[in-house]
C-alpha cells in the first residue's frame, strides 16, 4: 500500500476520531438534555396527577355541596348518581333504592318531559327545561333543568347530567302576582278615574275612563304623548314638576290643568303623578291618575261670575229688590238687551213680571206695560208648566213666542225651581239670531239654583205678610162678632127668661085661685107646664154658660183639684147605691177654677144620671204624661153605643131623653178642654159602663 494511501487513511481515521468524539459530546449533551426533560416530565406527571386528584376532590365538594339538586342519570332513565340537594328534593336515596325519571313526571306533564328528552338525545343538551314533579315526601313539585349528555373518549353519549331547582315557590308567588296584576287590571279598567302609564312622556298604557274621558281609542292614545295632549299653556308647569321627579327631588305632585280631547274641546283634570324607580332611584315609568274636574272647575268659574250677584242678595228680603238684582246681573254677564224675571202665581194660573231691564223698565226700575201670561201659553208659559228651559235660537220659528217691547230673535228662558215646583222664570232676550250657547243656558241654570231658595224665601215672607194682615182683619172681626154674641146672648137670655117667669107665675096663680074648680087631669097639665118652664129655663142657663166658655172675664189661678173635687161630690146629690172613688191624688193645674169645676160636674152628673146598676160605682183617676195631664171618670152604668161616640159632644144631642138633660153638658165639657188645648174621648161597653178620657195641657 503506499504511503499516499496510507496518508489518506490515516486523515480518514483522525477525522473519523474526531467525529466521533464530537458525535459523543452532543450525545453526552442529548443525553443530559433528555434526562433533564425526563426529570422535568416526571415532575410535570407528578403536579399533573396532584391537580388531577385536587381537581377530582373540587369537582366532588362542588358535586356533595351545591345549592341546587344534581343528578346523573342513564340513557334509560335510571338514576345513578344524587348529590344531598336532589335526595332532598326528589325524598329517593338511590343507595337503597333504584330510582327512574320517568316514575318521577307529573302524568299532565308527560308528552312534554318525553319531547324534552328527544331533543337531550339528538341536540345533546337542553335548556329552561320546566315541569312538574311527583317526589316522594313533598307532594307535587315544580322544577327548573338545565341538561347535558355525557360521552365517552369516542365521542359515544354514555351517560346525561342535569342541575335541578325547585321552583315550586317562585311559581307560587308568580301566580300570586298575575293574580294580583289581573286584580289590578281590573280595578284599574273599572276605576271612575283615568289611569296614564307613561315613559319619558311617551304613553304606554291607559285604561277606558280615559280613553273614554278623551275620546282617544287605546292605539290613538298609544301613539301620542303627554304633550300631544295637553294644552300648551298648562304644559309647561307640568314639565318643571317631571324634572324635579327626574331629578330625585320629589316622587309625587299633584295639579290641576287641560287636556286636549279628539273633538278639540277641554277637559280640566286634577292629575296626581307618581313615580315607580328600580333599586338604582331611576325612574323606569310614571303613573298618572286623573279625576275630571270639568264640571266642578266649570262650576266653580259659574260662581265666581255670579258671586256679585249673591253678595247683591244678601240682607234683601223683598221679592222685588231681589229679582232686581237678578235681572241686572244677569243682562250684564249675557250682554242682553232684555232680561226679565216673572213669579208664578198659583191661584190665577198665571206668570206675572216683577222684575225687568233695559227698555222695559223706567229710571226707577218700574215695569212699564207688565205682561200677565198664562202657565200653558207662550214659550215662558209653556217652562212654567213643564219646568224644562229652552234655547230659541231663532224665534221666527217659534210660533209660541209672545213679542213684548220689541221683536228679538233668541230667546233664553230658565225656570227657577223649588223643590222641583216652578216658581219663576228667567226671560232673557237677544236681537242677534243663534246668540244664546249651552253655556248660556247652563249658566242661569246655576244662576236660578242659588236664587231659588231667597226667592222662595221672598215670596213666603210675601204671602205670609199678606196672610196676617188678613188674619189681623179676621181677629179684629171675630173678637167683635165674639163680643157681640156673648152680649146678644144674655140678651137672649134675660129677654127669654122673664116671659117665661111670668108665665110660671100666672100658672101658679090660675092653680091657686082655682085649685077647689080643677079636676085631676088639671092639675097634671099645670105641672106638665110648670116642667117644662122649668127645663126651658134650664136650656136657655146652658146656652149662656156654653157662648161664655172662653171669655177672660176670670183669671187663671192654681186649682188643686182633690180637694175641689171632693168639695163638688159633697154638693151633688148622689143616691146612696151609687159611691164615687178617687184613685189617686190629683195635681194641682193652672186654670179657671170655675170652668174645671163644670167639667167634672158634667162628668160626674151623666155618670149618677145613666147608672141602671143597683149598686153603682164611680172612679176618678189621673195619669201624668210628659207635656199633659191626663184624668178619666169611669162608671158601671148603661153604656153607650159606638156610633154615638163622636155625636154625644155636639150641642143639643142627648142620647136619652130627660127632664134633667138639656144636651148641652158635654159639649160645653168639649169647649172647656179645648180652650185648655187637650182633647176628650171615651171608652164604652153597652151595659157595662163607660170611661170619659180628657186632657189638659201643662
Amino acid at each position: 500500500m503506499s504511503q499516499e494511501n496510507v496518508d489518506i487513511l490515516q486523515r480518514a481515521l483522525q477525522r473519523e476520531k474526531a467525529a466521533r468524539k464530537v458525535a459523543e459530546k452532543i450525545l453526552e449533551e442529548k443525553s443530559l438534555q433528555l434526562y433533564q426533560t425526563a426529570q422535568e416530565l416526571k415532575e410535570a406527571n407528578h403536579k399533573l396527577e396532584h391537580l388531577l386528584d385536587e381537581k377530582t376532590s373540587q369537582l366532588q365538594g362542588i358535586f356533595e355541596n351545591i345549592n341546587d339538586a344534581y343528578l346523573v342519570m342513564d340513557l334509560n332513565g335510571n338514576v345513578i348518581k344524587m348529590n344531598d340537594a336532589a335526595i332532598e328534593l326528589f325524598g329517593y336515596d338511590i343507595e337503597k333504592e333504584k330510582v327512574n325519571v320517568v316514575a318521577l313526571i307529573y302524568n299532565e306533564d308527560y308528552m312534554y318531559a318525553m319531547q324534552s328528552f328527544n331533543e337531550l338525545k339528538s341536540k345533546g343538551a337542553f335548556t329552561n327545561y320546566t315541569a312538574r314533579v311527583n317526589t316522594k315526601n313533598k307532594g307535587i313539585r315544580w322544577i327548573h333543568i338545565n341538561a347535558s349528555v355525557v360521552f365517552d373518549k369516542d365521542k359515544n353519549p354514555i351517560a346525561a347530567q342535569g342541575i335541578v331547582r325547585d321552583i315550586t315557590e317562585a311559581k307560587r308567588t308568580a301566580k300570586l302576582i298575575e293574580d294580583q296584576r289581573q286584580e289590578l287590571d281590573v280595578i284599574v279598567q273599572n276605576s271612575s278615574f283615568g289611569v296614564v302609564l307613561t315613559q319619558n312622556g311617551q304613553i304606554l298604557r291607559t285604561n277606558e275612563t280615559i280613553q273614554k274621558a278623551l275620546g282617544f281609542s287605546k292605539e290613538e292614545l298609544l301613539e301620542r304623548t303627554i304633550k300631544d295632549v295637553s294644552l300648551k299653556e298648562d304644559y309647561p308647569l307640568s314639565k318643571e314638576y317631571i324634572a324635579k321627579m327626574d331629578a330625585g327631588e320629589i316622587d309625587n305632585f299633584v295639579i290641576d290643568k287641560r287636556y286636549r280631547k279628539k273633538d278639540n274641546s277641554i277637559l280640566w283634570a286634577k292629575t296626581n303623578v307618581n313615580a315607580v324607580r328600580d333599586k338604582t332611584g331611576v325612574i323606569k315609568y310614571q303613573v298618572a291618575i286623573i279625576e275630571d274636574i270639568t264640571q266642578e272647575r266649570e262650576r266653580s268659574l259659574i260662581i265666581n261670575m255670579i258671586n256679585e250677584v249673591a253678595k247683591s242678595l244678601l240682607g234683601k228680603v223683598d221679592i222685588y229688590d231681589i229679582a232686581l238684582e237678578i235681572t241686572n246681573s244677569i243682562a250684564t254677564y249675557l250682554n242682553t238687551e232684555d232680561c226679565v224675571i216673572y213669579i208664578v202665581d198659583q191661584e190665577k194660573e198665571t206668570v206675572e213680571q216683577i222684575a225687568a231691564y233695559g227698555e222695559k223698565v223706567t229710571n226707577d226700575g218700574a215695569i212699564i206695560n207688565k205682561m200677565s201670561i198664562p202657565i200653558g201659553k207662550g214659550i215662558v208659559g209653556t217652562v212654567a208648566k213643564t219646568g224644562k228651559p229652552e234655547l230659541i235660537a231663532n224665534t221666527d220659528l217659534d210660533k209660541r213666542y209672545v213679542t213684548d217691547t220689541i221683536k228679538r230673535h233668541s230667546e233664553l228662558v230658565v225656570p227657577i225651581l223649588s223643590d222641583n215646583k216652578v216658581i219663576g222664570i228667567i226671560d232673557s232676550e237677544h236681537s242677534q239670531k243663534n246668540y244664546f250657547t249651552q253655556k248660556h243656558l247652563e249658566t242661569l241654570q246655576n244662576v236660578a239654583g242659588l236664587v231659588s231658595m231667597q226667592l222662595k224665601s221672598a215670596i213666603n215672607l210675601r204671602e205670609r205678610q199678606k196672610a196676617e194682615n188678613q188674619n189681623k182683619i179676621l181677629v179684629k172681626e171675630l173678637e167683635k162678632n165674639n163680643n157681640e154674641l156673648q152680649e146678644y146672648a144674655h140678651i137672649v137670655s134675660h129677654d127669654l127668661k122673664s116671659p117665661l117667669r111670668s108665665i110660671e107665675a100666672l100658672t101658679s096663680w090660675i092653680k091657686e085661685d082655682n085649685k077647689e074648680k080643677l079636676d085631676e087631669a088639671s092639675l097634671k097639665n099645670f105641672s106638665l107646664i110648670e116642667m117644662t118652664l122649668e127645663k126651658m129655663e134650664q136650656l136657655i142657663s146652658d146656652i149662656l154658660k156654653y157662648s161664655s166658655i172662653g171669655s177672660n172675664d176670670q183669671d187663671s189661678q192654681m186649682v188643686d183639684l182633690t180637694p175641689t173635687i171632693q168639695d163638688l161630690i159633697q154638693v151633688l146629690y148622689v143616691p146612696e147605691h151609687i159611691t164615687i172613688t178617687i184613685l189617686r191624688k190629683l195635681p194641682t193645674v193652672k186654670g179657671d177654677k170655675t170652668k174645671l169645676q163644670q167639667v167634672f160636674q158634667n162628668l160626674i152628673s151623666n155618670a149618677i144620671k145613666f147608672n141602671d146598676k143597683e149598686k153603682g160605682i164611680i172612679t176618678i183617676d189621673y195619669e201624668e204624661k210628659k207635656s199633659y195631664h191626663q184624668f178619666s171618670v169611669s162608671d158601671n152604668g148603661i153604656g153607650i153605643e159606638k156610633k154615638y161616640h163622636d155625636k154625644i159632644f155636639k150641642i143639643f144631642n142627648s142620647l136619652k131623653q130627660s127632664k134633667d138633660s138639656s144636651g148641652i153638658g158635654l159639649s160645653i165639657v168639649k169647649k172647656i178642654i179645648d180652650l185648655y188645648q187637650g182633647d176628650i174621648w171615651i171608652e164604652s161597653e153597652i151595659h157595662k159602663g163607660t170611661t170619659f178620657f180628657f186632657t189638659l195641657k201643662k
